[in-house]
């Protein structure tokens, strides 16, 4: 081998490595800035309380206040405050991780944070407050119609271990309800509350009693529900059987 083969080849190595950093580099993706991440979750939202009776519509925009880490909100904070109490404190918003919406007070204080589910719904849960949603209607899924949901539903606090079969019917109970039947085997806890009606209200799914008080359950990506909001009392599920 000639004895400078070796050098031309640690040349052409060194001349290449350069080249192949740069590619390297190129081909990795880039991260968003704040305010590409803005703009894609710029929109209007309807912040609701965890029942949905009270809204206070909100629009977060893509425009950067002073200084630039905020964007503006906009929305009637009179209305809203009557309804959703610690509106009255939101001033600006920011993206978060995992296309969060973080809503700030005008001294740069954390009000709420909402984390994205599904179906155009994000949720916040404020300590000693409660459970809040942020509902984006453009994303939302399509509407479910009663007669969707008709015919017989196990009731579970564990996957797969049914406590009661409930049969949901598209037989009107006044109201705007309708009616649902127990099966034979049932828990005394489910015996005891004694749902005889169900509803869909603002895509939530309830189960009433005669007084109109009962459980409220949110839709989930296999096409189940879960009663919300979380963490109170034991969980419930409404499966398909």
């Amino acid at each position: 081998m000639p004895r400078f083969l070796p050098c031309v080849l640690a040349l052409l190595a060194a001349l290449a490595a350069p080249a192949w950093a740069q590619e390297t580099a190129e081909e990795a993706p880039r991260e968003p800035t704040p305010a590409e991440r803005a703009a894609a979750l710029a929109d209007s939202y309807q912040l609701t309380n965890a029942d949905g009776d009270h809204v206070c519509p909100i629009v977060i925009g893509a425009k950067p206040r002073k200084g630039g880490a905020t964007f503006e909100v906009s929305f009637d904070k009179a209305a809203c405050a009557a309804t959703i109490l610690f509106s009255a404190d939101i001033t600006a918003w920011a993206p978060g991780p995992g296309d969060s919406i973080r809503f700030s007070s005008p001294d740069g204080r954390l009000v709420a944070e909402f984390t994205e589910g599904i179906g155009g719904t994000w949720e916040a849960l404020r300590e000693g407050d409660g459970v809040y949603f942020l509902v984006n209607p453009r994303l939302a899924d399509p509407a479910i119609r009663p007669a969707d949901l008709a015919g017989a539903w196990d009731l579970a606090e564990t996957a797969g271990t049914p406590i009661c079969r409930v049969e949901l019917t598209d037989q009107p109970a006044g109201s705007d309800t309708f009616k649902l039947t127990l099966g034979n085997v049932c828990a005394a806890s489910v015996i005891a509350l004694a749902p005889d009606r169900w509803r869909l209200d603002g895509g939530d799914l309830w189960l009433l009693t005669a007084k109109g008080e009962g459980l409220r359950f949110a839709r989930q990506e296999d096409g189940g529900w879960e009663k919300v909001p979380p963490g109170d009392g034991e969980p419930l599920m409404l499966t398909r059987p």
